[in-house]
């Protein structure tokens, strides 16, 4: 294999690792993750409702 032709070879495979990954990105912010969703069971980080179950836990162990 000629040098121009690995050097336009190897420019492409980075172009469309680049394009990929970015594309990648861009879809994550237009698409949201099912798992955040309304319906899902999984708390809110940070919500009040997560605090007051940590804070029952801890009381029950207590006790």
């Amino acid at each position: 294999m000629k040098a121009a032709t690995r050097n336009q070879l190897t420019n492409k495979l980075f172009l469309t690792t680049f394009l990929v990954a970015c594309s990648s990105v861009a879809l994550s912010t237009a698409l949201p993750c099912p798992a955040h969703t309304v319906d899902s069971d999984a708390p809110v980080k940070g919500s009040t409702e997560d605090k007051s179950l940590l804070l029952e836990i801890k009381d029950t162990r207590e006790h």
